[in-house]
């Protein structure tokens, strides 16, 4: 393979090529510097990254209203050295037979192929009610006693429709994996109900309920313990079939080489084990494997965190992609607000167990009404040093106990505008169009910032 010489091709870990009909540079994270004696460029005719100029990169950034031109990283647009002359041994270079997979393009967003993120109309794929999990403390060397609960998950609500991405986004604690392990059936609900394709999950026994898990799967966020080190990954990927029974011998082995190209493997991967892939192509097995019994909703729990910025743009197109041509569900679980916003159709922000806010993706982000959520998009890293000058920190103070959590909004010992009131009364969710809603006393006015009428809050609400 070649390094360094062909136009597009860049050198370095996190190389990034940027794509864009204006030759915009997505805001963000510093992607890393070209080198070369070639400058880069893209299929609208942008160049990407000539000698010394760093490219900056957010994979947040590249969602915009619709109609609007987006700069990401497209698949394989880093081409790392060979590790032989099937699979590279970089981060991620999705290379077949030694050639990179993909081309540097423009992502359409899910929202400008006809999905607005409204709220989902008539019956949905997934219907999660009340959905509650408390996790027992006990105590004692050999007869152990119960002397508490941890709430994990407290009365959270929502729905998703087919061909949707629901994101859910929250600080480590928020109870958002625990979602995610509830609706695939690898945690029981305490209370509560979860409902895929009009089905009770809880309610389901023995045949049913082993067809239903085929309609799901969980994609994990550390692949290092997902996917089995004794096993070939070939034998991974096919793991789910033959637990379900699917298929041939034959049928299967070329049913996994199918899924490898899908996901920009070559077949050659399928003898090896996965020690010898890089995290994000690691990423790619599990995603195959995701694939495998042709599922109806994903569960993606944290799928990118692990990886550089330019790879996790690789792998949120990879998914974009799967979920047009399969017509896949996702529920995406991460705690990078950007990510989220970037993938998904609409979004729920949750905070020590509960859903404070949900709505459309792109309003949410332009517009939050929920402090929690302010702070939140506040945190996101920007290139400019200037421009995030005037922001306030929003979110002080360390994520309270789930065994005792405050009275009244939970959010209160850390919000900026919280009152007598918030410490006495849970707010409820509160409406503010377009399926926009945000659970807050005092909520943010139109442009995210404070409304006029809150004050600081009184010392006495602090604990």
């Amino acid at each position: 393979m070649t390094k360094g010489r062909s136009a597009g091709t860049t050198e370095g870990r996190d190389a990034a090529t940027v794509v864009g009909r204006n030759a915009a540079i997505a805001a963000g994270c510093i992607a890393g510097v070209a080198e070369g004696r070639d400058a880069g460029t893209g299929r609208d005719g942008a160049m990407a990254m000539g000698p010394n100029v760093a490219a900056v990169c957010e994979v947040g950034a590249a969602v915009t209203e619709a109609g609007d031109t987006e700069a990401v990283t497209g698949h394989g647009t880093g081409v790392l050295e060979d590790h032989d002359a099937d699979v590279t041994q970089g981060d991620d270079a999705g290379a077949v037979g030694g050639r990179a997979v993909g081309a540097v393009r423009p992502v359409v967003s899910v929202r400008e192929n006809g999905a607005v993120g409204q709220e989902v109309v008539g019956e949905p794929l997934l219907r999660v009610e009340h959905l509650v999990k408390d996790f027992p403390v006990t105590a004692g060397a050999v007869l152990r006693r119960k002397v508490g609960a941890v709430s994990a998950v407290a009365d959270v609500s929502f729905s998703v429709g087919a061909g949707e991405t629901f994101g859910l986004v929250g600080e480590s604690g928020s109870g958002k994996t625990t979602v995610g392990r509830c609706i695939v059936g690898l945690e029981t609900p305490s209370g509560g109900s979860v409902r895929i394709g009009g089905a009770e999950l809880m309610s389901l026994r023995g045949k049913a309920l082993r067809q239903r898990r085929q309609d799901t799967h969980l994609v994990f966020q550390d692949t290092y313990s997902s996917l089995d080190p004794r096993m070939r990954v070939g034998a991974i990927v096919a793991e789910p079939m033959v637990i379900h029974g699917v298929g041939t011998r034959a049928g299967r082995a070329a049913r996994v080489r199918e899924l490898l190209g899908e996901v920009g493997l070559p077949g050659a991967a399928a003898q090896r084990y996965p020690h010898e892939f890089s995290g994000g192509q690691r990423q790619r097995i599990a995603l195959a494997r995701a694939l495998a019994l042709e599922p109806k909703l994903i569960v993606a729990d944290e799928p990118v965190s692990a990886l550089d910025v330019s790879i996790q743009a690789q792998i949120l197109n990879l998914m974009s992609d799967l979920r047009r041509r399969h017509g896949l569900t996702y529920v995406f679980i991460s705690h990078d607000l950007s990510v989220v916003r970037y993938l998904s159709t609409r979004i729920g922000v949750m905070y020590l167990g509960k859903l404070v806010e949900t709505g459309p993706a792109a309003q949410v982000y332009r517009s939050p009404r929920h402090p929690y959520t302010r702070g939140l998009i506040d945190t996101v890293p920007v290139a400019d040093p200037w421009a995030g000058r005037g922001r306030a920190a929003v979110i002080t103070g360390e994520l309270p106990s789930a065994r005792t959590p405050p009275s009244g909004c939970r959010f209160r010992t850390r919000c900026p505008l919280a009152q007598e009131i918030c410490a006495h009364e849970e707010p409820l969710m509160r409406v503010f169009g377009d399926g926009h809603r945000a659970a807050c006393h005092f909520p943010l006015a139109e442009s995210g910032a404070a409304a006029a009428e809150c004050t600081p809050r009184e010392k006495d609400v602090r604990g």
